[in-house]
């Protein structure tokens, strides 16, 4: 289970829609198309795609550049899509069964994590808008129940200070979301899949082995993926093209250090200078990256260095990777 909403989204109607309505007719409560409000409430309405801004026309007003023809044809493939949405949605919000439909629809194909929380938190409205405290509370513990039942990261809250019901993602499923992204990005990119493949090799291997050998083995692995992500962010390459080409004075970045000097990605002095301290460690400690300096060494690392030190090294990737966007990971 990836803990997100996408994945179990088609059970929704089923697991928390169809008995909401099993709950009103049991209790005999009076509502009246109640999907036509929920459509109308929370769900989006269909919105036209922006025409692209095109390079060039030619003598006769025309469209000429491959490009700007691609880019045309696209544009008129997605209006076209947009006016079979909003006709659908327009004949929906006519009908209380055709609304029903149009919302299954909707979380069958739904677009984004974001789009199904959203939804979920406006739809607490409608059961609110229709009088008492039975429906609004049946809804919130239906949610509250479906997110348990399958393992959801995310908190529900109820309604305060006149706000909505909110749907807040938890911090392990911050953290869950940032390491899935950084798999996705590593697999996508030639200089970072293989040691991305190499590090989670060395996790793999601790099933069998958890000596401090291995040990040592999995955090040389993470330095050497972090060092190939912050090799590949665009100001590191940047820094090094002019250093190559001569415009700016100095040697090129090309170990974790060095690069995390040239970054330019860091709040502030004291953070850069906790990754630069985490780096030393690695190769000072005897057996991580170098022979390293026996004296410094004050115990023998063990599983406590391996978790602690890979959540660290993990939660620097947003700053070390170019390609993962915060917003996204936070809820999308």
């Amino acid at each position: 289970m990836r803990g997100d909403f996408l994945g179990v989204q088609s059970l929704l109607i089923f697991e928390v829609f169809d008995p909401l309505l099993s709950f009103i007719e049991e209790n005999e409560i009076e509502v009246e198309d109640l999907w036509l409000d929920l459509l109308l409430s929370a769900l989006p309405r269909p919105t036209p795609p922006i025409e692209p801004t095109y390079q060039s026309y030619n003598d006769d007003g025309e469209l000429h550049l491959p490009e700007d023809l691609e880019a045309r044809a696209a544009y008129e493939a997605a209006f076209e899509r947009y006016q079979a949405a909003r006709e659908l949605y327009m004949d929906a919000s006519t009908d209380d069964e055709l609304a029903r439909d149009y919302i299954r629809n909707f979380f069958d194909d739904v677009p984004s994590e974001s789009a199904i929380v959203e939804t979920l938190e406006k739809s607490f409205k409608p059961f609110d808008d229709a009088g008492g405290d039975q429906l609004p509370n049946a809804y919130f513990v239906a949610v509250q129940t479906f997110i348990e039942k399958f393992s959801l990261r995310y908190d529900v809250r109820r309604p305060s200070f006149n706000r909505r019901m909110a749907i807040y993602p938890t911090l392990p499923g911050l953290f869950t979301k940032m390491l899935r992204d950084l798999r996705l990005s590593s697999a996508q990119d030639a200089v970072l899949a293989e040691p991305m493949a190499a590090f989670e090799e060395t996790i793999r291997d601790l099933h069998d082995e958890r000596s401090p050998r291995k040990v040592k083995q999995c955090i040389a692995a993470h330095f050497n993926l972090l060092e190939a992500m912050l090799s590949q962010h665009p100001n590191i390459l940047s820094y090094n093209a002019d250093v190559k080409s001569g415009t700016c004075p100095g040697r090129t970045a090309n170990t974790f250090g060095a690069m995390c000097d040239r970054a330019a990605v860091w709040p502030h002095a004291q953070v850069l200078e906790s990754a630069k301290a985490l780096y030393g460690f690695a190769s000072d400690y005897p057996g991580i990256r170098h022979g390293g300096t026996p004296a410094s060494q004050l115990r023998e690392v063990d599983m406590r260095d391996l978790l602690s030190i890979s959540v660290i090294l993990t939660g620097l990737s947003p700053y070390l990777s170019a390609s993962m966007d915060p917003e996204k990971i936070y809820l999308d």
